[in-house]
């Protein structure tokens, strides 16, 4: 794209959708098999972009890049065909005789904006549903990631003609021509505070909205779990992309007594996963940009200066990009690392004495993306179930739930508005159409005015 306002590009998505709408099945399950396999056979390519942008390892880039979105088409093209079926639905006996049905349609002309994080995975998925549900397609992949995002480009223009499937690179200055046009689906994944200005931008053509954002995400410790086990899973899911993930463990929430054990068994989970020196391993990913780097500094010094307990097994280093795994404890209420979603590799930990106090502080914020429960207590953990709310939880066990095909996944509120995966994602990107259906036989005109006795106690009969 080259037209810096994106209108023709945006009129010849709009005047391709009916078109592709109408195509049969067929048409959309071949785009998603050639996107498949043009995927697997630029394998390689896909690991050097992302060693580019973010040193992100090959089994990592695997796992998390091109497994999501190669599961996404798998079971979308084992399900497309009953997702896309007329249902039929059971009528009352005042819509007798007749038939009343359901019918899922394409939204139109969707656009999707996705982050630096995972830039392939939350570029594509996404696109697999549109896709799916028959729409046509501009993807805005992210700026600061820009050797994935002209990967994408060369991708998709493999695979798909520009009317279909397009893509806009550039800067924030790109998303905002962008959202100056009448979309009738805006998919975004990043930050609650850009991601109420997508909201407002789409408001303007009443435009529906899928919003993935993110927050303080908790895990809850139980008591009887084994603090250092714990603290050495939350290393594991603490290191992967450096912390730079938005179901990533935000804080725990640990028994006061299993404090230290919890930062013991962190501290080994890190060296076991990568060394005494992460900062010498090729597997620990660095910080995306020097902005972002120079935040988490930032937020490290305040809470230093706030009387915070800090531990880094060795020094950030600015040129490099490398921040190392961060613990917290003993921090204050009020300072950044308490109140904001970190996005990196720092960690706070706190304490509570009582269950009540955990969920106390957990409910006193905003929903999170996703809370973590690490407990075998099965009553313990359905009190957190049953009295937090959250987009999706996990028990012992990190990030499986988005990898699960069939579950929803999404915030609530300020973590996010919308689900996707699985039938959730291509209802996302689908009107469901309601159809009433009648024959010859017209009774509802036998309610009609002028309304005689005997109408009157035939309504009368209905409604009491």
């Amino acid at each position: 794209m080259t037209n810096p306002t994106f209108e023709a590009e945006f009129q010849a998505l709009q005047g391709a959708a009916p078109r592709i709408a109408l195509l049969p099945l067929s048409h959309r399950r071949a785009r998603l098999k050639a996107l498949r396999a043009e995927l697997i056979k630029r394998r390689p390519e896909l690991h050097a972009a992302l060693r580019a942008d973010l040193n992100r390892p090959e089994v990592d880039c695997d796992l998390n890049e091109l497994m999501p979105v190669k599961v996404s088409i798998d079971h979308v093209l084992a399900n497309l065909r009953t997702w896309t079926q007329t249902d039929r639905l059971p009528l009352p006996l005042t819509l007798i005789p007749g038939r009343a049905e359901v019918h899922h349609e394409p939204k139109g002309v969707a656009l999707i904006v996705s982050p630096w994080n995972f830039p392939v995975n939350l570029c594509l998925v996404p696109l697999v549903y549109a896709l799916a549900a028959g729409n046509t397609v501009c993807l805005k992949p992210s700026e600061l990631a820009p050797a994935s995002a002209a990967f994408i480009a060369s991708l998709v223009a493999a695979v798909f003609p520009p009317d279909e499937v397009c893509v806009a690179q550039g800067d924030a200055n790109v998303a905002i021509a962008l959202l100056e046009q009448p979309w009738n689906h805006i998919f975004f994944t990043g930050s609650p505070a850009v991601g109420s200005k997508v909201m407002a931008a789409a408001s303007r053509y009443l435009a529906s909205v899928t919003l993935e954002l993110g927050g303080k995400s908790p895990v809850f410790v139980h008591e009887s779990y084994g603090a250092e086990a714990a603290g050495a899973r939350v290393a594991w899911a603490k290191g992967l992309n450096a912390g730079q993930v938005c179901i990533a463990p935000d804080y725990v929430l640990v028994p006061t007594a299993l404090r230290d054990d919890f930062l013991k068994g962190f501290k080994a989970g890190i060296e076991r996963h990568y060394g005494s020196q992460p900062s010498a391993n090729t597997d620990w990913v660095r910080i995306i940009s020097a902005r972002h780097w120079d935040r988490l500094k930032e937020w490290l010094d305040e809470a230093v200066e706030s009387g915070a307990q800090v531990w880094q097994p060795d020094a950030p280093d600015r040129d490099r990009l490398y921040f190392p795994p961060t613990l917290i404890w003993d921090a204050p209420e009020h300072i950044q690392v308490s109140c904001s979603e970190i996005f990196g590799p720092i960690l706070p930990v706190f304490t509570y004495a009582c269950v009540e106090d955990a969920l106390a502080r957990v409910n006193a914020g905003p929903k999170p993306l996703v809370l973590t429960v690490m407990s075998h207590a099965k009553s313990w953990t359905d009190r957190i179930l049953r009295e937090t709310r959250a987009g999706g939880t996990v028990v012992n066990e990190f990030f499986l739930h988005y990898m699960h095909p069939d579950l929803p996944f999404g915030g609530v509120n300020n973590s996010g508005i919308g689900k996707s995966h699985g039938i959730w994602g291509f209802r996302e990107f689908s009107n469901a159409r309601g159809v009433y259906r009648r024959g010859r036989l017209a009774p509802t005109m036998m309610l009609a005015p002028p309304y005689k006795d005997w109408v009157k106690k035939v309504v009368g009969w209905i409604v009491t």
